[in-house]
């Protein structure tokens, strides 16, 4: 009977928690959104060209999934390719400096003609 009092009193004090904070794709998101997000001359020029912004980028970071075969993050500095089937965007490269997460690459669901 104290086994079920004590589950249920941690089920409610503990609901509203996420635990999944604590993984290392989620510690990364949130060091990139953290950091504030910048993009190169040629990315700015692609979201100009698709009618988007660094909103839509901030978008990509939080619905995202981290492809790990793809990043490099012992390199200096990091990078991380973050790809998304749920974004505008459908995937990018993310390059953490000291002072900002600047995107390099970034590539589109639908492909436009863009004089970038």
């Amino acid at each position: 009977m104290g086994v079920l009092i004590g589950l249920a009193l941690t089920y409610i004090m503990l609901n509203d928690r996420g635990c999944m904070d604590w993984l290392p794709s989620e510690r990364i998101k949130e060091d990139i959104r953290s950091r504030g997000i910048m993009e190169t001359a040629e990315v700015a020029c692609y979201l100009n060209c698709y009618e988007l912004s660094v909103s839509d980028l901030a978008d990509l970071v939080t619905e995202g999934s981290i492809n790990f075969k793809k990043s490099s993050p012992r390199e200096i500095p990091r990078q991380y390719h973050i790809e998304s089937e749920d974004s505008k965007i459908n995937s990018g490269t993310f390059v953490l400096t000291d002072s900002a997460a600047t995107v390099v690459n970034v590539n589109f669901i639908e492909l436009k003609s863009c004089d970038c």
